[in-house]
């Protein structure tokens, strides 16, 4: 009798001081905002919803119910001075609910959109929840909220009354930054650098965690290097090394690859160093840059076969040219004997099954003329070769000037693609051999 008589003091009295107190300043925090559309779910107890439906202040109100708290929408209507707009769901029916949220926010693109999770069954709340912050990757202004309380009367079985208060929620995944953690991940192993430096750097602000930074600064070192700017690259592998060897990153977790990431920084260093002398005698450089290219076109021989040709030919050619300056030689000015210009005329009568008259003086090295020049010279890369081989590749090294992002229209057959890769990668792992040097082009773990 008790609880029903304090029932009857808090309608009657109560909840109509605490509707006029919400009306003119309700408790909302951590500061009110200004919503244009609220959905709410409605349990047995709409008291809370009222507050809510006030507190965000929307001009138009959804609410989810289910059949057993139908009866209520009247009360709120009247409480709220305000029609809403009723959308019917089964209490466990958290697929629907999702659904109907996902409707309603799409119908209203571009207005500030609340949703209210304080009412109903523990699975409408959590629906509510989980859509809610899901849909704020793609609504960035939508925003969760819940009506809490300091303290509850258990007798009314309701909050003690001036004790709600509105509370707008940030979302665990911004706060805590792990779902950002997540795609950035992958998209680091999609080989989209440049998205994943975009996503630890919005960590880096959301969650003040230096970590982060770290992993931007890898990436970004990726995203240059893997675009060829090779300057950059080292800038960012020298901001990444410097991050490393601080006494608050030394528990990274790429700490654990500072050596490796030191011997990539080198290896940039070493294509710089290669890019501003112009020379191709010093293997350092000559090995990374090859690698990187080597690297590329493996990345790209299943989705893009002209450009990844491209990337092989060029790391084939890089490693001709160093073998060429090793003997004192340049593509561009060989400076043949006449012993030699011979000996190339007849390779490449043999190679190309054309008579010999029809070969022209070599003037400059062609991937086809390097290759029988160093033969001639005793390299020991290319003694590794039969002629049999050598014929059976000049067609695909004839190609290169008539592919079609070169001087031609020709498009890499998937035959010819492999058969250069391998060429390219045997002459690139006797000069790695030679010189005691293996590059490491891959991307380090994350984790």
């Amino acid at each position: 009798m008790e609880g029903a008589r304090a029932q009857q003091i808090y309608a009657q009295t109560v909840w109509p001081l605490l509707l006029d107190l919400w009306r003119q300043e309700p408790q909302v925090y951590p500061l009110r905002e200004t919503f244009e559309v609220s959905i709410h779910t409605l349990g047995t107890s709409p008291e809370a919803t009222v507050l809510a439906a006030l507190g965000l202040g929307a001009p138009e109100v959804y609410v989810l119910h289910t059949p057993d708290s139908k009866r209520y929408l009247g009360q709120l209507e009247q409480d709220l001075r305000r029609q809403v707009y009723p959308l019917e769901i089964d209490k466990s029916d958290i697929t629907r609910l999702y659904q109907a949220v996902g409707e309603q926010v799409r119908k209203h693109p571009g207005k500030k959109i609340a949703l209210d999770l304080t009412s109903g069954t523990k699975a409408m709340s959590a629906g509510m929840a989980a859509a809610g912050y899901f849909l704020q990757r793609v609504h960035p202004e939508l925003r969760v909220a819940y009506v809490d309380n300091d303290a509850f009367d258990p007798v009314l079985r309701k909050p003690v009354a001036g004790t709600e208060k509105l509370i707008l929620l940030r979302n665990p995944h911004e706060v805590l930054g792990d779902l950002d953690e997540h795609l950035a991940q992958e998209f680091y192993g999609a080989r989209e650098f440049g998205k994943a430096a975009d996503r630890y750097q919005a960590l880096r602000r959301k969650t003040g965690q230096g970590k982060f930074e770290v992993f931007a600064a890898l990436c970004e070192m990726y995203q240059r290097w893997y675009a060829l700017d090779f300057e950059g690259a080292s800038s960012n592998a020298q901001r990444l090394f410097n991050f490393l060897t601080q006494d608050a990153y030394r528990s990274h977790p790429l700490a654990r690859y500072a050596q490796r990431l030191k011997e990539q920084k080198e290896g940039l260093e070493a294509i710089l160093a290669l890019l501003k002398s112009q020379g191709f005698v010093e293997p350092k450089g000559i090995l990374w840059l090859a690698a990187t290219l080597l690297q590329l076109g493996d990345e790209r021989r299943e989705r893009q076969p002209v450009s990844a040709a491209l990337y092989y030919y060029r790391a084939l050619e890089l490693v001709l040219q160093h073998r060429l300056a090793v003997q004192g030689r340049s593509d561009d000015d060989p400076n043949l004997s006449p012993e030699e210009q011979a000996y190339l005329r007849q390779a490449l009568s043999d190679w190309l099954g054309k008579p010999l008259e029809q070969i022209r003086p070599v003037q400059k090295l062609g991937l086809l003329e390097s290759i029988a020049l160093l033969r001639h010279l005793g390299d020991p890369a290319l003694g590794q070769f039969a002629e049999a081989d050598l014929r059976g590749y000049q067609g695909m090294l004839q190609s290169r000037n008539k592919s079609l992002l070169i001087h031609g229209l020709e498009v890499s057959k998937k035959g010819d693609l492999e058969r250069l890769q391998q060429f390219g990668r045997k002459l690139y792992q006797k000069t790695r051999e030679e010189v005691k040097l293996t590059p490491f082009v891959e991307p380090v773990s994350l984790q």
